[in-house]
């Protein structure tokens, strides 16, 4: 994983790839999957993310105000699905994953090391559009894996891209996500550390 400035960061979403969305309140941690997400700015290096409003995601992000943008490729297809199809307030979807998380460098809620690519963002403004809340956000830092990035994604990064439903497509071919095979659900385990800022491995 490499460090790139954080404009050039505006790129790893530019195709409009699914991202997955960390949030972080405290020991409460939640990932979502979301694909309704723009670059809006090239000075300073902004992005807009809209969201549901009863979704866990924005009442943790109305508090916190940070976030990250983990770009997953095709080897998460099954995973982003059960992601973007389960309510963080009924489980634990980190776990059941068995997604792994690691601390960022500035903000509080997690990357998910599974994934390509990172986008650590700081909420500038928020507003409700129609039945959604838009966040306009800065991004503070964008990592990406060198392998797959030359001034943008390379071909060799298979990003997932949702048709809608179970479909999405991915290196041009259309998968169907609940054919896929999932991780059995964990039972509920103790909070594995008590510094919210120790890096985690889930």
């Amino acid at each position: 994983m490499i460090e790139i400035d954080p404009l050039l960061g505006l790129r790893m979403i530019n195709d409009g790839s699914v991202s997955l969305l960390s949030t972080r309140r405290e020991e409460k941690i939640n990932v979502a999957a979301v694909s309704w997400q723009t670059p809006l700015s090239q000075d300073p290096p902004m992005l807009g993310i809209s969201l549901t409003p009863s979704s866990l995601s924005n009442r943790i992000l109305r508090e916190t105000g940070e976030f990250v943008l983990s770009i997953p490729d095709a080897s998460l297809v099954a995973e982003t699905h059960y992601i973007g199809t389960h309510r963080g307030d009924q489980g634990d979807k980190v776990r059941v994953m068995e997604l792994m998380t690691a601390r960022a460098k500035s903000v509080i809620p997690l990357l998910v090391t599974n994934c390509i690519g990172h986008l650590e963002c700081v909420v500038r403004e928020m507003r409700p559009i129609g039945d959604r809340i838009f966040y306009e956000a800065e991004v503070i830092v964008a990592q990406v894996e060198q392998d797959y990035f030359e001034e943008g994604w390379a071909d060799q990064a298979q990003t997932l891209h949702h048709l809608g439903g179970d479909r999405y497509r991915t290196g041009g071919v259309v998968v169907n996500a609940s054919l896929l095979h999932l991780p059995l659900p964990h039972a509920p385990k103790q909070p594995l550390f008590e510094d919210t800022r120790e890096e985690r491995f889930l």
